[in-house]
């Protein structure tokens, strides 16, 4: 070995001995206990914001820890207090302004109450979908599936306008449709909104939904009965298919929404003229591996049911485990609940859909 040689060797021998010194032992032990404490603190932090919750909403309420991952603790802990006195004085109803600027109508004691206190709640999912309806400067159709008690529907047909979208929104469920149509009416939406109390799926005739009282966000078609980890009371409601929706009213949907715990690929199957249209709609939808194994589906039905489309990742409750708009190539990789948007294959259609994705990421970070 030449000096040369030795001295490169003494260098690099005191360069690993500097790097190792970076992350001395007590170092790494001061950064596991910074991940510990803040692992503590996240979960003191959804403990206190589940039973705030729980308390508004009665002990029984279903509460998936995720989905608060990303509520703050003191602006909603005082909402939630607020709605709490609200609540004591017998009120069970309030109209006030969503985290968007949006009248809403808040339903005290539902877990459907959450954009009250929960201020991002749908954001990136209505702006992307405004975005989106927008470009062509047509009057927007849609179809919500699982329109729950208005919010998004309602949302959405005031961020494009009162005068240009027509939102025929899906409610099954007797209490939440009448929620639903209070919405519409309270908000004088009913030029723009069309709700109507229907289950859809991939075919006509009467079906039974799984639901609770206190949680109007969850309820699920079961045909064979009620599934307790739904809710505790079951109700009767008329099937239909998207397809015959169609065919009956003829208004052609820019945008399918569907939120339907598990009964996505059922609504599919039952939309299959629409999907297959040179014109075809774009779909914003939920995944939710749990709900789907409940229904009897898995991931893989969906390559075959929007073989015409390519997915994108929109948002989750487990803050953002994929960027906002990115392709999603295998859905078997992921496991937990989010909210994909389909575009119709074609470079026009993804051109829109990457002008529409940053047009909401430019509204979301003002």
């Amino acid at each position: 070995m030449t000096d040369s040689d030795s001295a490169l060797s003494a260098d690099r021998h005191t360069a690993d001995r500097s790097s190792e010194g970076i992350q001395s032992p007590p170092e790494r032990r001061l950064q596991r206990l910074a991940a510990h404490l803040a692992e503590r603190a996240a979960a003191t932090r959804t403990w206190l914001i589940a039973r705030g919750i729980q308390i508004m909403c009665g002990s029984s309420a279903t509460i998936d820890p995720a989905g608060l991952a990303d509520i703050p603790l003191i602006s909603a802990g005082l909402r939630l207090a607020w709605l709490r006195c609200l609540r004591l004085m017998g009120i069970r109803q309030i109209v006030s302004k969503s985290g968007l600027g949006y009248p809403f109508v808040c339903r005290i004691g539902d877990l459907s109450e959450h954009p009250f206190y929960h201020r991002r709640a749908y954001q990136k999912e209505l702006e992307l979908c405004a975005a989106w309806l927008r470009h062509d400067g047509q009057d927007a159709i849609v179809y919500d599936v699982g329109a729950n008690d208005g919010f998004f529907s309602c949302q959405l047909a005031q961020m494009l306008g009162r005068d240009t979208a027509r939102i025929y929104a899906f409610e099954p469920v007797p209490s939440t449709f009448a929620g639903l149509v209070t919405s519409v009416q309270r908000l004088r939406l009913q030029k723009s909104v069309y709700p109507i109390s229907a289950a859809v799926m991939d075919h006509l005739g009467p079906t039974r939904i799984s639901y609770s009282d206190q949680n109007s966000l969850c309820a699920q078609v079961t045909p064979d009965g009620l599934n307790n980890r739904i809710g505790d009371t079951l109700a009767h409601a008329a099937g239909m298919t998207l397809d015959k929706f169609h065919s009956f009213v003829g208004a052609l949907p820019g945008l399918l929404k569907i939120d339907v715990e598990g009964s996505e690929p059922s609504v599919l199957r039952g939309a299959q003229a629409l999907l297959a249209r040179q014109d075809r709609p774009a779909l914003l939808f939920e995944y939710n591996p749990l709900t789907l194994a409940e229904r009897g589906e898995t991931p893989t039905v969906f390559p075959e049911l929007l073989s015409g489309y390519r997915l994108h990742y929109v948002d989750d409750l487990e803050r953002q485990k994929f960027p906002f708009g990115s392709p999603v190539t295998e859905l078997a990789d992921i496991h937990w609940i989010c909210n994909l948007f389909a575009v119709p294959l074609g470079a026009k259609p993804e051109s829109r859909f990457a002008e529409a994705l940053a047009k909401a990421q430019r509204r979301i970070a003002a």
